[in-house]
């Protein structure tokens, strides 16, 4: 008898609990700022809080550049639970709302692990923007102005 595929729980908590923790190291003033964006050549990664709650944040992360096969506006929609540190991916541009497994075959040919595999994608995404992005924002003050 052929065994049915189960969520490893573990696996995606794991997931989620990393991508937290890149989140808050690409975006620590996410509180008191509301976009973010990094560049490198010509892939651009825009992280853009979208809703703030007491538990949770909801953020976009957005991809442009040589990346974006799926379109020019391609993203993944973020909650962010604080108390529990995790963040997951709730949506992505190029699906609807994700469930936690797939029949397979199924009509949109998701895989059975889809929610697994695009919280990977988010965190390579992020790995990616660690290693390599620079912030678009000034971190230093001009020079002809006062540091503070």
């Amino acid at each position: 008898m052929r065994k049915g595929y189960h969520i490893d729980l573990s696996d995606l908590h794991a997931q989620c609990e990393a991508n937290y923790h890149r989140l808050m190291r690409l975006f620590p003033a996410y509180e008191q700022e509301s976009r973010c964006v990094f560049e490198t050549g010509e892939v651009s990664v825009v992280l853009e809080v979208t809703a703030r709650d007491r538990y949770t944040t909801d953020m976009r992360l957005l991809y442009q550049g040589v990346l974006s096969d799926f379109g020019t506006n391609s993203y993944f929609d973020l909650r962010l639970y604080h108390d529990a540190g995790m963040a997951e991916v709730v949506h992505c541009s190029t699906s609807r709302r994700f469930e936690a497994r797939y029949r397979y075959p199924n009509p949109d040919m998701l895989q059975r692990d889809e929610k697994f595999q695009q919280n990977r994608f988010a965190a390579e995404l992020m790995e990616f923007c660690l290693n390599n992005g620079r912030s678009v924002e000034a971190v230093l003050p001009e020079p002809d102005q006062p540091s503070p």
